[in-house]
């Protein structure tokens, strides 16, 4: 996928990371220059499985319905017009997640692993009074981001099996997405 274009405004760049799912890629916004990070659904029989792409569209409800500095930002999400694969537009993070960083570093001080608990459940809580309930916290799913101070901030990610409160309009089908057994 690098140098095509996603949905017309997403110009990709380079691969970040693989999964069983599909790929996230640093891309480029074609109108403002801004630099992203796009998650596909690329992995063949998935993009015909519609429990596979509801839940990819959950996540990016769920991640982008909350309000706060420690979860990943979603700025776009859809169906690119060209090769009909869902992708979801993420603000671009520098930094590493902390499974990488403790394997580089191995231990760390109990200081240190407070303070990434410490922010790791203000992002949690932001989500819970969104009534979104992550059911995935683990070393990488946080993100231990740079910001241009050089200041660390933790960033929580991979909604992909969130539980969201469910409304009264949502259909038993919608509710069946998260359900305990369900192959993820």
């Amino acid at each position: 996928m690098i140098g095509s274009t996603i949905d017309g405004k997403y110009l990709v760049k380079n691969v970040i990371g693989q999964g069983g799912m599909g790929s996230v890629y640093e891309a480029e916004h074609a109108a403002t220059g801004r630099r992203v990070a796009v998650k596909v659904i690329n992995s063949g029989d998935l993009t015909k499985d519609q429990q596979v792409l509801s839940r990819f569209e959950r996540e990016a409800r769920a991640a982008g319905a909350i309000d706060t500095q420690y979860i990943t930002q979603v700025l776009d999400a859809g169906l690119d017009r060209d090769s009909n694969l869902p992708f979801m537009a993420m603000e671009y993070l520098e930094g590493e997640d902390l499974q990488r960083m403790l394997k580089r570093v191995g231990p760390v001080s109990p200081a240190l692993t407070l303070r990434i608990t410490a922010q790791a459940c203000l992002g949690l809580r932001k989500a819970h009074e969104s009534k979104v309930v992550h059911r995935d916290i683990k070393p990488h799913n946080l993100f231990l981001a740079r910001r241009d101070a050089g200041e660390i901030i933790v960033k929580l990610l991979d909604f992909g099996i969130a539980k969201v409160k469910m409304d009264q309009a949502q259909s038993r089908e919608g509710a069946d997405l998260t359900k305990t057994g369900n192959l993820l």
